[in-house]
């Protein structure tokens, strides 16, 4: 088995070979057959060491050929059969007007050259079968007690034999064009499944399988792709020294919805820029300068990044954020009032390269929780089409916000909404990323504590 998990192909010499060796075989037993039959019995007590030598030659052929498929030896496939139809006639012709039922032995022939050759070389060994057939009927010797065959019966036989050829060679092309056409398509599936495990791979490189364990904040996210494998969501939290926190959801579009392929760059542009910048306004125009700079270089690329990244401050009880088109994420205060929809603050990344882009500034307190997610979330469908919308979401968030975990509110709120849309295609990839602030003593810096931690 070769490294990539598919087994090697095997040669077509190899199974050329596979293929003569098994119509040597064949030969061997209906040699045997004739050699047996009554009808040979009684030609070898009239012709003596003439059918003697002629059995030698029959069978000297037969190992000679056998010898040289086993060994690899090409022997060209029209000397074979053609040999075959003159041992077969030779047969006919030593038993005599008795040996007209062995007429049979030139359709193994016929079908071997149909599948060898096609219509052109069946109906060539057909019409030379029968040619010979009709020779050894005219000079071959009657047998005591014995009619010779009609010319009705032998008309009869050939004709029967020629539309055998041509019917057999008729399905073998058939079957080689199926075959053709199965491989062809298992290469296609190859592909796809090649492909499917290469955004596997980008996708096990570039989302995290889990997010860390942050003292004074509960993170959970959910994921799911739409139909195909290649996603363009990402979501990430990002350490930015002492107790910051940087959290986003981004979806990355590139042409023909390939969005995945892209996402190695974004990233290492996103955590760059993060680790550099305090602002996440100045982060995003530097990603914005990244991702035009990429696309005007790329003439096909056609990418855009919509994002919203927001920097949690422990230490100083904030929550500072910038959203370049996407959707506003939701924070639901502790006090339990309602819902605090963030808003845009510019356009999507990747666009125009002058873009400019704002920031906002809020108090966090012990107990609120923030939901960030990607359209595809709103965009949820129902049997009949109804999208779930933004109010269906914070409807699903105000009812599961009392959850005594993070990963279980995202759970819930994933599963119902999954539910909502069970029986329609996923339009579009789904990811929900929940924060939910545990610390309780925020906005008190931690003295003599490295900020690089």
């Amino acid at each position: 088995m070769s490294a990539t998990g598919t087994y090697p192909a095997i040669p077509s010499e190899v199974r050329s070979r596979d293929t003569e060796i098994a119509v040597a075989v064949f030969r061997t037993i209906l040699v045997l057959i004739v050699l047996f039959s009554p009808e040979f019995m009684t030609a070898r007590g009239t012709r003596g060491a003439l059918l003697v030598a002629a059995v030698i030659a029959a069978a000297a052929y037969n190992l000679g050929l056998f010898l040289l498929h086993v060994r690899g030896v090409p022997v060209p496939r029209l000397l074979i059969v053609i040999g075959d139809v003159m041992l077969v006639s030779l047969w006919l012709y030593f038993c005599g007007s008795g040996g007209e039922r062995f007429f049979v032995l030139y359709y193994p022939v016929v079908i071997v050259a149909a599948l060898w050759f096609g219509v052109g070389g069946a109906l060539l060994m057909a019409t030379l079968a029968s040619a010979l057939y009709v020779f050894v009927l005219t000079v071959a010797p009657l047998s005591p007690g014995v009619a010779p065959a009609s010319a009705e019966s032998a008309g009869l036989q050939t004709a029967f034999l020629i539309v055998t050829a041509g019917v057999v060679s008729v399905v073998a092309e058939v079957r080689a064009r199926e075959q053709h056409a199965l491989l062809i398509s298992q290469g296609v599936l190859q592909q796809h499944w090649q492909r499917i495990r290469n955004a596997q791979h980008v996708e096990n490189m570039v989302r995290p399988p889990r997010l860390p364990r942050i003292p004074g904040l509960d993170v959970a996210f959910r994921f799911r792709p739409a139909a195909t494998a290649e996603s363009g969501d990402y979501y990430d939290l990002i350490p930015l020294g002492g107790r910051r926190w940087g959290a986003c959801v981004a979806d990355v579009r590139g042409k023909h919805s390939r969005g995945i392929v892209y996402l190695p760059t974004f990233k290492s542009a996103l955590r760059f820029a993060a680790r550099h910048q305090q602002s996440p306004a100045a982060v995003f125009q530097d990603v914005n300068s990244l991702v035009e700079a990429e696309t005007a270089e790329k003439v096909d690329l056609e990418m855009f990044i919509s994002l919203c990244y927001a920097v949690i401050d422990l230490d100083t009880a904030s929550l500072t954020y910038a959203n370049a088109g996407h959707e506003p994420p939701i924070i639901i205060p502790a006090s339990g009032g309602d819902p605090i929809a963030l808003r845009g603050t510019g356009m999507v990344l990747g666009v125009l390269p002058e873009a400019t882009y704002g920031e906002e500034k809020l108090p966090l307190h012990t107990g609120d929780t923030i939901v960030l997610f990607t359209d595809g979330m709103t965009e949820a469908a129902d049997r009949r089409s109804r999208m779930l919308g933004r109010e269906g979401l914070i409807e699903q968030i105000k009812a599961h916000v009392g959850a005594p975990t993070a990963d279980a509110m995202a759970g819930r709120i994933f599963e119902n909404i999954t539910e909502y849309g069970k029986g329609s295609l996923r339009r579009d990839d789904m990811t929900l990323l929940v924060v939910r602030v545990t610390a309780t003593d925020l906005g008190r810096s931690r003295q003599g504590e490295d900020p690089r931690a």
